[in-house]
């Protein structure tokens, strides 16, 4: 009886001892839960401060990193609930600071030291499989010292283990592999403009599972398996160099002669900004169609990015070139005109001739002229059509024409000393003209003349002057007085419009004029023939 009394004391003593050690452990774990709560918070952080290319690669090995510093508090905080994974938390803890010396070190060799050397740094599927190997081989180790893990025994003796995981990362294997082909062969490098399948885009980033590349005209991005880019075709217009040659076809009537449309073509292109001079623009006929014949015009780029802004801008001023030079684009369809198409041509121009009467009886010196002559050249001149940035005359060009602004506006360019792009030092606006002394004279151009917006100019040559002065030889010395009272009123705006390295042009006398344009339309012998 005695015996049965003490052994029931010692348990009425142990029981509470007991649950003081419950209540302490369940103290513990709640004041280490926080440690491991601060985990999340610390990886949003994390994520969002290593946004850049560079930070991004440091992402995971910070994101460990805080959560072997979050399990070392909770083990601080809750020792004996700790007590048990005191191996494990040293593996990972070890593994994380190990890492995180990795990583920084391939950030700054890579991502800092090499491009300020001027160096590119290698593909990201190199640096992925060399932080893997890294990663996989101080993990084996860790677990071998801190736990005393053979990995190696494990993997062997698990056939079946290995033989799934096989099965279950044969794409992944896969694309590894060919990641690890195309970084060998390097068919591109980040930042060169691949085509690959219908595809066309800016090569982003090379992992070991795909490629990354941004799309041409939407900027979005695409994300292509590796093992697929591998199968297909690639075109690298980046490389060997970044010229690029690209096509525009257009089909031209059959009433115009190749030689004609080809000269067209090849002179638009040269003037389209983005457009490189060499190699020059080339055009080629290539088929005999239905409707119209095809010609293919070449040209040569050195920025992809812009092929379609550039293409585009051609196509444009290939329109406004054709229409003036009269060249006609057909295309197959039926009309159905209520009226007769020549009578419905006739009104057109009619129409035509009545704005070109209007704007060549404004021009000052023109008024030398008869108003039958004025009406002649109305019926022979027309007015054409310029994109914006055409360049309409060139500084230096021989010129043979008069031009009149019928709608839009036009800058008179100065060109600088300093190599810099030409500035804008006057305009003219409709109704104004320029180009008087190179339809008179066959003088060079003055200055460089460029269509600000979609533009109209009436155009009047000396071909169409020359019949006026040979039938009216008195013409010629009204409109050189005509022209050399209105081309000193007209001296101090120039004066205005000068720069140092260009002077103004000095005032010429009436009788000089005369003799220039005598001699420019060969009225010399006109005017002496009696009678």
């Amino acid at each position: 009886m005695a015996g049965t009394a003490a052994r029931r004391g010692g348990a009425r003593e142990r029981a509470p001892d007991r649950r003081g050690v419950e209540r302490s452990l369940i103290d513990e774990l709640w004041g280490g839960i926080p440690a491991l709560v601060a985990l999340v918070p610390a990886v949003v952080v994390i994520r969002l401060v290593c946004r850049r290319p560079a930070l991004r690669r440091l992402r995971l090995a910070l994101s460990l990193i805080a959560l072997a510093v979050s399990l070392g508090v909770f083990r601080r905080l809750a020792p004996t609930v700790a007590a048990p994974f005191q191996s494990y938390i040293w593996v990972l803890m070890s593994f994380a600071g190990l890492y995180l010396v990795f990583k920084l070190a391939d950030v700054l060799l890579f991502d800092v030291f090499l491009p300020r050397r001027g160096q590119s740094p290698p593909p990201g599927i190199f640096r992925d499989i060399l932080s893997t190997v890294f990663a996989a081989f101080v993990l084996v180790m860790l677990l071998q010292v801190g736990l005393g893990v053979h990995v190696a025994a494990v993997i062997v003796t698990s056939a079946a283990l290995s033989i799934f995981v096989g099965l279950a990362l044969q794409q992944t294997i896969s694309d590894l592999f060919a990641g690890v082909a195309l970084m060998i062969e390097r068919p591109f490098a980040p930042g060169d403009w691949v085509k690959i399948g219908q595809r066309e885009g800016r090569v982003r980033e090379i992992s070991w599972r795909a490629l990354k590349i941004q799309l041409l005209r939407v900027d979005d991005y695409l994300i292509i398996p590796n093992s697929v880019v591998a199968k297909a075709e690639i075109v690298n217009m980046s490389s060997p160099t970044p010229l690029h040659g690209h096509t525009v076809e257009v089909g031209v009537a059959y009433g115009h002669a190749p030689s004609l449309v080809s000269a067209s073509l090849v002179r638009t292109a040269s003037a389209v900004a983005g457009v490189l001079p060499a190699p020059s623009p080339r055009a080629e006929l290539i088929e005999f169609g239905g409707s119209a014949i095809t010609y293919r015009l070449t040209f040569w780029i050195d920025d992809y990015g812009q092929v379609d802004d550039i293409a585009a801008r051609l196509r444009a001023h290939i329109w406004y070139a054709f229409q003036r030079d009269g060249i006609e684009m057909p295309f197959p369809i039926v009309h159905n005109y209520t009226r007769s198409l020549a009578v419905a041509e006739r009104a057109q121009r009619r129409s035509e001739v009545e704005r070109l009467s209007g704007l060549f009886a404004q021009v000052d010196f023109l008024s030398a002229l008869r108003p039958e002559d004025l009406a002649r050249l109305a019926q022979s001149s027309r007015i054409l059509p310029y994109p914006a940035g055409a360049v309409v005359a060139r500084r230096g060009d021989v010129g043979d024409s008069l031009f009149v602004v019928a709608a839009g506006r036009v800058e008179v360019l100065s060109e600088q000393a300093d190599g810099q792009s030409p500035r804008a030092v006057a305009a003219r606006e409709v109704g104004d003209y320029f180009g008087e002394m190179g339809l008179l004279t066959g003088q060079p151009r003055p200055a460089t003349i460029r269509a600000v917006g979609d533009t109209e100019l009436a155009v009047l040559t000396s071909d169409v002057l020359r019949p006026i002065l040979v039938s009216d030889p008195p013409a010629a010395e009204r409109l050189s007085k005509t022209l050399a009272l209105h081309s000193s009123e007209r001296q101090e705006a120039v004066q205005r419009m000068a720069t140092e390295s260009e002077p103004p042009r000095e005032e010429v006398p009436a009788h000089t004029l005369l003799d220039s344009i005598q001699r420019f339309f060969r009225l010399a012998n006109v005017r002496d023939e009696p009678g």
